[in-house]
């Protein structure tokens, strides 16, 4: 019996409405546009979506379910949240469905939901999702199947809008768009083993935690309670799980928390310090996950996994007991030629590296504790082992002009800078910049915000100048970013294809930005005959 099926992500951005934009009006949405989609044929399309149609596959609006599935998307790549949280579950005796992708998968959402006997809570993880109408398109997809169905919302947009919006504003949304339950804390898996187990007996709802519901038409909010992440306490059962969607990749934590405080971050406030994973217990998951037929691949998406370094050290030994390559995120700073090689030994694949600014008066505005000299010896390092690397810079913080943006294009083009990306500030609270934001000027939030030295459609528009100039480095979609480089590996392309896709979707972006919409068959093909170096690509095309 299925206790629990969980809707663990869908596509963040709406493609029927990002296609149809119209090009005689592009001034008004360019810096929204470029450079994460593309025009190709006679629409704005996502960079994976250029490379299936190459390819000779159907454009994913076009495709049925069982289509897309074999078609390239990001959001194919297995979710960190709900593969964990089954793991989690399966330990206390729940079964969970997961449906990785709704928009690929709706109609096995509609299969496994009609085949329960008894109607199933089921979940909505709102990760990646920054508005309450991301998350309401999907309550409206499942309520429109069954008007009656218990939906459970919980994840990073519950955890804002209740912190920040508070419970009246939770409510709100909660009878617009039909959601019967909302969990609203960090770390809430024992909260919703406990509701799951509620619905199975009594139905008595009152005593689970950081619980918001709807009892007939009362809206109830129960009391909060901090929750600490499940490291130690989470069990290693990766290979007793369903998991059909996988291709060659899973993705792992062997921490939680971080122990920085860069200004505009606020994970180490919300999360509530930093705590890790033995290395012995990380052994017995890697295990498991071994066990898996077809695992090739891991993302560790521990904010900081290479600190402490002699924690990193260990790790990486351990890691040489496996054949598994291995993605994650790096501070650079922190690295040295031992360190560099032990990751190459131990089959370290690529790092994304928040870099954030080239600019020495940034990096001390922003509380980074790095130099731009720290960062380029540790590209330097990462390059002469062959480690490919994804520097990521954060544009108009605080303090920022177009002289230290200056820096970053200049840093680009003198340092062993393979991919990078680029993204405009974004204005939160719980961060140490909101707390100092009369020191700067600052006022707004999240998108839209201004300070004494910028705005942000000032930085949207240094952002399109920035990567019209930039010759010497590839751009990556800073929303995706190291996922997008580990899922181009999952579905088979070397480093050398990756690159060379990268560098053509580059060039076509650049041109069209400069007016030249016209059709570029040959950048075109060069893609295809990339993406068909990888036998599962090559295999697929034209299906």
């Amino acid at each position: 019996m299925t206790d629990l099926i969980l809707v663990c992500q869908s596509n963040v951005m709406n493609v029927e409405e990002t296609s149809n934009w119209p090009l005689d009006r592009l001034e008004t949405f360019d810096t929204l546009v470029y450079p994460r989609l593309v025009y190709h044929g006679d629409r704005f399309v996502t960079h994976l979506d250029l490379i299936n149609q190459a390819i000779g596959r159907k454009s994913y609006d076009a495709s049925s379910f069982a289509e897309r599935r074999g078609l390239m998307n990001i959001w194919h790549l297995p979710s960190m949240s709900g593969v964990h949280l089954a793991n989690f579950l399966l330990g206390h005796g729940i079964s969970v469905k997961l449906i990785n992708n709704l928009d690929s998968e709706w109609d096995l959402f509609e299969a496994a939901y009609s085949a329960c006997s008894q109607p199933p809570l089921v979940g909505i993880s709102s990760t990646f999702y920054l508005g309450a109408k991301q998350v309401g398109r999907i309550a409206k997809r499942l309520l429109k199947l069954d008007p009656a169905m218990e939906i459970v919302v919980g994840g990073a947009w519950a955890n804002s809008v209740a912190d920040s919006e508070g419970m009246g504003r939770v409510e709100t949304v909660m009878r617009k768009y039909g959601i019967s339950h909302l969990l609203h804390a960090f770390n809430p898996e024992a909260d919703l083993c406990e509701l799951i187990k509620a619905r199975k007996g009594t139905r008595d709802f009152s005593a689970i935690n950081n619980l918001c519901t709807m009892d007939g038409s009362q809206f109830v909010a129960n009391s909060v309670k901090w929750n600490e992440p499940l490291l130690d306490e989470a069990p290693a059962l990766w290979d007793r799980l369903d998991l059909p969607f996988v291709n060659r990749t899973l993705q792992i934590r062997t921490a939680s928390g971080c122990p920085f405080s860069c200004a505009f971050c606020s994970y180490p406030t919300t999360a509530r310090g930093w705590k890790t994973l033995d290395v012995d217990a990380v052994r017995a998951h890697l295990n498991a996950v071994k066990r898996i037929p077809g695992i090739e691949q891991l993302i560790f998406i521990d904010d900081t996994f290479n600190v402490p370094q002699q924690r990193f050290k260990e790790l990486l030994k351990v890691f040489r007991e496996y054949d598994f390559e291995w993605f994650s995120f790096l501070r650079v700073q922190y690295v040295d030629e031992e360190i560099v090689g032990l990751m190459k030994k131990s089959g370290c694949a690529g790092v994304y590296l928040g870099i954030e600014s080239a600019s020495d008066k940034i990096l001390q505005n922003m509380n980074k504790k790095a130099t731009k000299a720290d960062f380029a010896r540790g590209l330097a390092l990462l390059d002469k082992y062959g480690i490919p690397s994804l520097s990521a810079f954060v544009l108009g913080f605080p303090g920022e002009t177009e002289e230290t943006l200056e820096e970053n294009m200049r840093f680009i083009e003198e340092n062993p800078v393979p991919f990078y990306s680029l993204k405009e500030f974004f204005y939160m609270e719980n961060t140490k910049v909101h707390r100092e934001r009369d020191q700067w000027g600052l006022t707004g939030m999240g998108a839209k915000w201004a300070h004494a030295t910028m705005n942000s459609d000032a930085a949207g528009r240094h952002k399109l100048e920035m990567f019209k100039r930039i010759t010497a480095s590839r751009f990556v979609d800073p929303d995706t970013s190291l996922w997008y480089m580990a899922y181009l590996r999952d579905q088979g392309l070397s480093d050398g294809a990756i690159a060379t896709i990268q560098e053509e979707l580059t060039g076509i972006m650049r041109r069209q930005l400069g007016g030249d919409f016209s059709p570029d068959h040959g950048a075109v093909e060069r893609i295809a005959a990339a993406a068909r170096t990888s036998a599962q690509l090559r295999g697929a095309a034209g299906g």
